[in-house]
């Protein structure tokens, strides 16, 4: 039944077509008809590679469910934050996206983001004061270089990760010359501005890359304003015999909420501040063993106000801190086909929460958080199968040791085909807080998963995905916070579902790409079906049309997005419409390497509403423009 809503979105996919189709001159078609890329599947499907196990590695040899998002796909959706990236991708889903920087929570195949690791060239980005969770509207993205999604417990190799990893892997300094750059602005409805710059270039051993930039909103929907400032750097030095090293840094400033009127008799403004930096050093010692040693450091800090704007009285004054060091030792031999991955890691966390309106001790406290953790990954490959064994062990002071370990296996059936499955057992952190631990509830939340897909190109034009999967969960973390004192319970839960991946080679610079992920979650105990706020959603399609033609510089992608919510009818949630959005991009003078590019995006095309609770409405119609220009 939920599948007809879908359907009913058909003709305004048809109508969104023929209008994009209408703006694109229809020039030089006949031309790309006869270009290789525009008739060979193979050219058209070539294998992203991964570095999910230090190795840079061919997806069809990983075996957990991966995604690759480049630069360029990102670029080409004009996206602001990686929420945006992430809405487009089979298998996870954002609560909302609202206006560009706002907090945004999502989930991997009904896991929240309280259970996905998130980090950047190494370094965690999940706020363990705050819900362990990790903000996707607070990453922006003009320093990616690629994401790497595993969809799935993958602690073995990652850690703290039971519901999935997204490793986000930054820009490189430009090897090819001395300076070269970017600089891009965007005016959009509600005064959503983005501007940003880029600079990158090689001096002799000497590597930079440096970005930086603002964005800004007067809020697409009531609540949503932005001020968020951001800088990154990244310095390398090429050591005079072999080996690098590398200094990277990251700086961020956000601001969201309204003062002004909205059509509750509440305010809401919160600041977040993120500064980190790494100090790396790979070192090959012999032509198959590679040393790796990562130093990393920072500071976070979360600020929360509620009340009602007709009374200065604050119902909420919260801020949470984290101060954090850690060291990663890591030794790799072989390459892509058979190697081993070693690595020793240690972490400290000084965290500390502080809400001064009510001061409960639940949300007051200073703990200090200490975790030692040993890995061994490794494949090995014989003829066409490849086998993918993983063993952690994982130590802190304020937890239970979590072991998890994985085997996986790829195998190439057929030149064009590839069967993958793996069985794995994780963890991931608990909320870290003094509820939990006065409560007694210090225990790793752990799944057993297991997995297996088909990935094949064996019909002409078309490469497909399929992938079931089934999680068991124990020890999640339940809080009942309205008796006194609050109570944390451990619950059991099981998770399984099934993805459905699509995409079309080119032609005629035309291409399409699809999703459906079918998503079933329920309480072991009491087999009662769990909400989506507990669980993600239950069905989601993801559609795509891209479209590219150098010869005129243009290119563009329109995307869809419909989910489907299990949600109480308290929260009025409004589920009937397939969200659209345009993006086109347009060099007018594609031979000149200095011509600017225009770029133009309406989103939410048709005005649909798809929200969870009306209290978070997904952003309506709204347009942005800009130009960016190479250098």
């Amino acid at each position: 039944m939920t599948l007809i809503k879908p359907l009913h979105s058909l003709r305004a996919f048809l109508i969104t077509l023929c209008l994009g189709l209408c703006i694109i001159p229809g020039l030089a078609w006949g031309d790309d008809l006869d270009s290789a890329d525009s008739l060979n599947l193979f050219n058209a499907f070539d294998e992203k590679q991964a570095t999910t196990y230090s190795i840079p590695r061919p997806v069809s040899k990983i075996a957990e469910n991966i995604s690759v998002i480049t630069a360029d796909d990102i670029e080409r959706l004009n996206a602001h934050t990686l929420a945006e990236v992430l809405q487009t991708v089979p298998g996870l889903q954002l609560d909302q996206l609202h206006t560009p920087g706002n907090t945004s929570f999502f989930t991997i195949h009904g896991n929240t983001n309280r259970h996905i690791l998130v980090q950047i060239d190494g370094i965690p980005q999940n706020f363990i004061s705050s819900d362990n969770a990790a903000d996707p509207g607070s990453i922006p993205v003009q320093m990616i270089e690629r994401v790497e999604i595993i969809k799935g417990g993958a602690s073995a190799a990652w850690g703290s990760g039971l519901g999935g990893v997204v490793n986000i892997v930054t820009k490189a300094p430009d090897s090819e010359r001395k300076a070269g750059g970017m600089l891009s602005g965007s005016i959009g409805s509600r005064y959503t501005a983005d501007t940003r710059a880029e600079l990158s270039g090689t001096l002799g051993r000497f590597g930079y890359y440096l970005t930086g930039g603002n964005m800004s909103s007067d809020g697409l929907t009531p609540g949503t304003q932005v001020r968020f400032n951001h800088g990154f750097g990244k310095l390398t030095y090429d050591l005079p015999s072999k080996g690098k090293i590398t200094l990277g840094l990251d700086l961020r400033d956000k601001s969201i909420g309204l003062e002004d009127s909205i059509p509750y008799d509440f305010h809401d403004t919160s600041d977040s501040r993120y500064a980190s930096g790494y100090l790396a050093f790979r070192y090959p010692l012999t032509e198959r063993l590679t040393l790796d040693l990562n130093g990393y450091g920072g500071r976070r800090l979360q600020t929360a106000k509620w009340g009602a704007l007709t009374s200065p009285d604050l119902f909420l004054d919260s801020s949470n801190r984290e101060i954090y060091q850690g060291g990663k030792l890591g030794l790799t031999w072989g390459d892509a086909d058979t190697g081993v991955t070693a690595g020793l890691e240690y972490e400290h966390h000084d965290l500390r929460g502080r809400e001064a309106v009510y001061q409960e001790p639940a949300s007051n406290y200073d703990l200090a958080l200490d975790r030692w953790s040993g890995h061994l990954n490794g494949i090995w490959s014989i003829g066409r199968l490849s086998l993918l064994p993983g063993l952690r062990f994982d130590h802190t002071n304020l937890l239970d040791d979590a072991y998890s370990y994985t085997l996986g296996a790829t195998f190439r059936l057929s030149d064009s085909t590839t069967l993958r499955g793996y069985a794995a057992r994780g963890y991931s952190m608990p909320l870290v807080n003094n509820l939990a631990i006065m409560n007694g509830q210090r225990r790793n939340q752990n799944i057993q998963t297991v997995q297996a897909g088909i990935e094949t190109t064996a019909i002409p034009y078309l490469w497909l995905k399929g992938t079931l999967f089934y999680n068991n969960i124990w020890k999640i973390q339940s809080f009942d916070t309205s008796v006194s004192p609050a109570t944390v319970t451990l619950r059991d839960q099981v998770r399984q579902g099934a993805e459905l991946e699509l995409r079309t080679s080119p032609v005629y610079g035309l291409s399409l790409t699809g999703g459906y992920t079918f998503s079933d979650s329920w309480d072991k105990a009491t087999k009662v079906e769990l909400d989506s706020g507990e669980s993600g959603p239950r069905q989601n399609v993801k559609l795509g049309l891209n479209y590219y033609n150098s010869e005129i510089g243009l290119r563009g992608v329109l995307t869809g997005n419909y989910v489907w919510w299990k949600s109480p009818d308290y929260n009025n949630a409004n589920l009937s419409a397939m969200i659209w959005d345009m993006h086109l991009n347009w060099k007018p003078f594609p031979k000149k390497e200095l011509a600017p590019e225009l770029f133009f995006s309406i989103h939410n095309i048709f005005n649909g509403d798809q929200y969870i609770v009306d209290f978070r409405p997904n952003a309506p119609r709204w347009f942005e423009g800009g130009v960016r220009v190479k250098f």
